[in-house]
This record gives C-alpha cells, sequence and structure tokens, in this order.
C-alpha cells in the first residue's frame, strides 16, 4: 500500500549480530519530564516569513511565522493557526476561549490546552479525512473510477478519543498573543501525522517537503535530481553551516521520534513496545539519538527501520541531513565498528582478547551501543524480512529477460494477466477518463486502465473461461489500484474492504463501487464475476497490496487463490521525517484485516492458497510462475481435483546446481551487455 520499494543494507546489523550474543544493556538516565513555565518575554520572532514548500517546486510557496523560545535553542516554535491553515487547507475552524484551542477538522474536534500541554481529539480517524468511514483507505483525491457504494452501506465502530501528553515529549503548548504555539514538529507529528502530512524539514529558516522530494529520488531512480535547484535550497539553509546542535535541538529531535512512532506505528503490540522512549532506552539508543551529532542518531534509525521493525514496508529512505555533517556511515567504517564491538566487555567474553582488534573501547562510539542493543533486543533472530528478499532474489532471476512489468497472455482457455505493482494515477491525471479516454500511457501507469484494456482484449476471446491474475513477484503500490482489481473480479463492481485504525481503535467496513465499464453509471452491469473462473497466482514475494489482493479475494469468494502463501505486510504505509530531514516509511496506524468475534485478525498471514504449487521450497524453481501454459495447466489440474502440484523427482542438490549455474549464466550476460556498453 503505497510501498516505496527501496531498503538499506541491513549486512551490517546481521555481521554484528554473532559478536553481541552476551552483550548486557546499559540503562540511560532520562532527562527530567515536564516543561517550566514560559514568560512571553522568553519568545521572539526568528523568522517573520519562513517559506512553505508543501510541493516540489520552488515557485509555489506559503508563509508562517518561526518563533524562538528561550531555553529550546534553534527549536523551530510556528503558530498553531498559520500551520492547520496550511495544512487542512483553510477548511478548520479555529476558536480560543481562556487561553485553551478548539479545532475542528471534518466535524472532529481537537481540544489544545497549553495549561495541561496536551491535545485532545475525540476522533483521529475523521480529522484525517470524512466519508461514509472516518479516515478510509481511499483518499479523496483518489476518486474518479471508484465511488462509495450505494448498494452495500459502510460500517464502523465509533472511535475512541486519543489524548496527546505533549509534556512527556518535553514540548511546550503556549498560549500566546491570540493563539498557541508550539514545537513544529509537535504539531507535524500528530495532525500532520493523522492526516498523513508529516512530510516536511526545517532547514533552519524555510520548510520543505524532503519526504516527497527523496521519494521521487528513489522511486525514479533519479539520483540527478539531488543537484536540482529544489534539493540545493532545502539544504542549503542556516542549519547547513553548524556541524552540530545544541542539546535542546537534539533532544527535541529524539521526543519528536518518540511521539511519531508512539501515534502511529501499526506493530506496537507485537513488538512489546509500551511507549519508545522506553523502547530506546531499553536497546542502548537514547544516549546516540540524544547527541548534539546529527550523525549519531543515523545508526539508531538504520538499526530501527531497516532490522528492528523487519517488514517490507520498514526502510530508512534517505540519510542526508540539514545539518553540515556526513549522511550516510561510510562502509569502511563496519571494520571499526566490529572491533569496537569486539573491545566491549560483552565482544571480549565471546571472542577472548583479540590483539588484532585495534577499535576504540565500547563506549566511546555510540553506534556499538546502538548495534549491540539492537541485536539484544530481538534476541539474535534471523529478520522475518529475509525469506521476502530470498524469493524477490530467486523470482527476479527466474523472470525471462524482457518480461516487463505487465502483460497479457492466453494459453487455451486461460488468460493470464500479469503485473508487479499497484499503480493509481488518479491524483496526476486531468481530467478523468470519462472525458479524457484511456492510451497506452494511462495502462502504463495506472491498474484500472491496464486491466480495463485488458478485458476489452479478452472480451474478443470467447475461448477464455479462466482468468489468472499473476502477482507472483507484486510488491504492492496503491490501495486504490488494490480497490480497482477487486471490482474485476467482483459480480457487480461492489468491493469491501475491512480494516482498522490503530489510533483511533474502530473497526471499519468501508464498500466501494467500480465502475470498471466506464459508462457512468454504478450498477450490476460493472464486474466479470461469474462471467469468468477467476484465479490469484501469488507467491512469497507478493506483498502489501500484493498479500491484500489475495486475502479479500478469497474472504469475499471472487477468486480461489494458487501458488504460494504470500508475503504479508498488512498495515498501510506512513511516513517518518525527523528533526534533521532524513526521510523514512514505516508500517502506519490503518491495519488491514477482520474481526471476528470482537477478535481483529489482521491479513498478514491469514490466506492460505487453495492450489499448493510450491509443496517444498525446493520447487520454487519448478513451479511456473511466469509460465501462461504452465499456469493454465495448474489451473486444469486444480478443476480435476488437484490441491497440490508435483514436480519432477530431482534431488535437491541437482536442482541447486541447476539454479546456481542458471543464475551465473545470467550473471555473465549482465556483464556483457554492461561491457558492451561501455
Amino acid at each position: 500500500m503505497k510501498n516505496v520499494k527501496k531498503r538499506c543494507s541491513i549486512g551490517l546489523a546481521l555481521v554484528m549480530a554473532v559478536s553481541a550474543l552476551f552483550c548486557g544493556s546499559t540503562g540511560i538516565t532520562a532527562r527530567a519530564a515536564g516543561n517550566e513555565e514560559i514568560a512571553p518575554e522568553d519568545i521572539s520572532v526568528t523568522w517573520e516569513d519562513s517559506r512553505v514548500y508543501t510541493e516540489l517546486t520552488l515557485g509555489y510557496y506559503e508563509t508562517m511565522t518561526t518563533y524562538g523560545v528561550k531555553g529550546y535553542e534553534d527549536v523551530p516554535f510556528v503558530s498553531v493557526h498559520e500551520y492547520l491553515d496550511i495544512l487542512c487547507k483553510g477548511r478548520e475552524r479555529i476558536r480560543m476561549e481562556d487561553g485553551v484551542m478548539t479545532v475542528i477538522v471534518n466535524g472532529a474536534e481537537a481540544v489544545i490546552d497549553p495549561e495541561a500541554d496536551s491535545i485532545r481529539i475525540d476522533n483521529p480517524a475523521r480529522f484525517c479525512s470524512y466519508g461514509n468511514v472516518d479516515g478510509a483507505i481511499i483518499e479523496d483525491d483518489e476518486y474518479n473510477v471508484i465511488t462509495w457504494s450505494v448498494k452495500n452501506e459502510s460500517v464502523q465502530q465509533e472511535a475512541d478519543p486519543v489524548v496527546i501528553d505533549l509534556a512527556a515529549y518535553h514540548m511546550p503548548v503556549v498560549a500566546f498573543e491570540d493563539t498557541v504555539i508550539m514545537p513544529f514538529l509537535a504539531l507535524q507529528n500528530t495532525f500532520g501525522s493523522i492526516r498523513m502530512k508529516n512530510d516536511l524539514a526545517y532547514n533552519g529558516k524555510d520548510y520543505f517537503n524532503v519526504f516527497e522530494a527523496e521519494k521521487f529520488v528513489v522511486m525514479n531512480n533519479n539520483m540527478a535530481a539531488k543537484e536540482s535547484p529544489y534539493f540545493k535550497a532545502m539544504y542549503s539553509g542556516p542549519f547547513s553551516e553548524k556541524t552540530e546542535t545544541t542539546q535542546a535541538y537534539a533532544d527535541y529531535g529524539y521526543y519528536s521520534v518518540c511521539l511519531l512512532l508512539d501515534l502511529t506505528f501499526g506493530h506496537k503490540e507485537e513488538k512489546n513496545i509500551p511507549s519508545f522512549d522506553e523502547y530506546f532506552t531499553r536497546m542502548n539508543a537514547k544516549e546516540a539519538m540524544c547527541s548534539t551529532s546529527p550523525s549519531s542518531a543515523l545508526m539508531a534509525e538504520i538499526m530501527l527501520f531497516n532490522y528492528l521493525f523487519d517488514s517490507g514496508h520498514d526502510s530508512l529512505v534517505s540519510e542526508t541531513n540539514v545539518f553540515r555533517t556526513a549522511g550516510a556511515m561510510d562502509p569502511a567504517d563496519a571494520g571499526d565498528l566490529a572491533d569496537s564491538i569486539r573491545e566491549s566487555e560483552a565482544g571480549k567474553e565471546l571472542f577472548g582478547d583479540s590483539p588484532e582488534s585495534t577499535g576504540p573501547a565500547a563506549g566511546q562510539n555510540p553506534a556499538v551501543d546502538v548495534i549491540m542493543g539492537a541485536l539484544l533486543e530481538k534476541g539474535f533472530k534471523l529478520p522475518e524480512i529475509v525469506p521476502l528478499f530470498v524469493w524477490g532474489y530467486c523470482l527476479q532471476n527466474v523472470r525471462p529477460e524482457d518480461y516487463g512489468s505487465q502483460r497479457l497472455d492466453y494459453a487455451d482457455d486461460t488468460a493470464v494477466i500479469y503485473f508487479n505493482a499497484f499503480k493509481d494515477n488518479t491524483s496526476d491525471r486531468k481530467p478523468s477518463y470519462y472525458l479524457d479516454p484511456i492510451t497506452e500511457e494511462d495502462a502504463e501507469n495506472s491498474t484500472f486502465a491496464f486491466f480495463y484494456r485488458c478485458f476489452e482484449d479478452i472480451q474478443q476471446h470467447p475461448e477464455v473461461k479462466n482468468i489468472v491474475i499473476n502477482i507472483s513477484d507484486n510488491g504492492g503500490g496503491a490501495a486504490a489500484a488494490l480497490v480497482s482489481v477487486l471490482g474485476f473480479l467482483s459480480e457487480d463492481g461492489e468491493v469491501r474492504i475491512t480494516d482498522r485504525n490503530m489510533l483511533s481503535g474502530n473497526y471499519r467496513e468501508e464498500c466501494y463501487h467500480v465502475d470498471t465499464n466506464l459508462d457512468g453509471i454504478a450498477d450490476d452491469q460493472d464486474g466479470f464475476g461469474g462471467q469468468y473462473d477467476f484465479y490469484v497466482l501469488c507467491s512469497g514475494s507478493s506483498y502489501s497490496c500484493g498479500n491484500a489482493l489475495p486475502y479479500y479475494a478469497q474472504q469475499g469468494s471472487l477468486a480461489t487463490v494458487i501458488g504460494a502463501k504470500p508475503g504479508g505486510g498488512d498495515c498501510v504505509v506512513a511516513n517518518f521525517t525527523d528533526a534533521y530531514g532524513r526521510c523514512a516509511v514505516y508500517s502506519g496506524m490503518l491495519k488491514l484485516g477482520t474481526e471476528d468475534g470482537g477478535v481483529f485478525v489482521s491479513d498478514e498471514k491469514a490466506t492460505v492458497p487453495e492450489l499448493n504449487m510450491m509443496p517444498s521450497v525446493w520447487n520454487v524453481l519448478s513451479v511456473p510462475w511466469f509460465d501462461a501454459e504452465g499456469i493454465a495447466d495448474a489451473v486444469h489440474q486444480y478443476q480435476n481435483g488437484v490441491t497440490e502440484l508435483v514436480y519432477n523427482d530431482k534431488s535437491d542438490e541437482e536442482k541447486l546446481t541447476e539454479f546456481l549455474t542458471g543464475l551465473l549464466e545470467r550473471i555473465e550476460k549482465v556483464q556483457q551487455k554492461e561491457a558492451a556498453k561501455e
């Protein structure tokens, strides 16, 4: 679900795992909680006209005042009025009474109390967006061929109010003149994150959409964009002249991370995290994250998103920061870190005294404590995401060359629709398909448009009785595209998505209609269920939306699931931007699944194929993942009563040799192509 396909290397973490086997945990003394009274004379205007670039252009911006507060050096304070006016595009209503601010958005009420340093939101889901379901998985700007269902009513449980104690995060709420001012990230990591708009980074003067900028580089594999005017402006503010921060700013950076993840991380319960302050303390990361060196917290964030969170939705996207310090750790530093761990007391106990070790003693390098603490926290287990990487690696190396990212094939009475990502261009594509018909470019950028074209073609083939949706190496994408595909599989264009908002605590059934025939009418003429027998082919590489499609297809009896068990990914992806401008993605507060008898079960591991095409891990090379004729044969076997495929009886050694030989041949071909280019 809006999955960013990039993960930083976790090799260093795994290498360090053995050396940290017996390390202990050293407690970090917590800084004093609570906020002192802030007098009006302690507040000054730092910048009257800080520019706020919410879009990826320097030609459009809004402005707001940035304040400085004594005792919080370099920490940007901003007006709640001004921030929310930009965030909510002027649709909020605000009133002040006895120094207490009340904000109303979509009918949801938020009360900001300076005396208690708190925010109370009665319905965080509705504060995000309002429709038939509050904070639905499909956002307003994604409605085009998808509409709310009239035939089936969407329902939701009552949401729980959320009270945010900002004093616990050392973030004062200050009544000032006719408004309330707060640290910028106190606002962005509450109101902004709830509305999934926590994209901005402060560079000492202005605010830039660093998350979308860095995502653009990653998604388009366009490193040249780093030299663009936008990036240069973003990373050339007053902070770029500083090699270290004030302690106040370092603490602000740390507690802002705790605030964001406490509110919106969807797997707190599974990870046994009562609070992230406690979590970072027990894994020895707090000291590094509170360091005045902006790069010191980097290792903690790498270990957090790329190792401890341990899912395909969690990854550091950008390591660059707005201060004048190095970003990513040089791989050559890994040797020094390894030596540091060997020199530690735990390392000596594990390895014995090693005369070859020349690194600094433990405690002189905070990264050592972070790595050892993370490994201890995880219990030295191999990350659960490793099978996902292995699956991706295997399928990448058995997929035929020039196979493409999506295609339609025919074999006998079976059509196979293959695509490797769920795409939706509704927000960018103007006007809609109802005015400007679908083009080839649309079919490349929109899963709905691609499926529309596929079914146009399939209807010209009367011999087709079976349609297989091949998502065997599909890593996810846009939720709107997921709903679109389910609309084609349904008998009447109706789609039912069930989920739970982990912040507001309410379970919801979201009912949509997909206008699959583009006649502008949401009726029973939409959908192709009943006209064809549908199958969904998935594997351990089917992730996020690729995990949700077989789940909802199976739950709604829309299709038969074949192949292997999908890879998981039950939470909608959330944005992370820290005080230094580093960006990550992680498992957010909206979790897909079904409630049964008052117990919510996510879709993470709920789908079991009805035709097991891979009874043994060795069969991964035998399954016809990309062979339409082989897929059609598997469907026919299932229709004849087979529930598990049987392959020729090669030995494991033969299969391994065959795979490695083919892999080496592919590597050699790639090398030859690269050499030819040079």
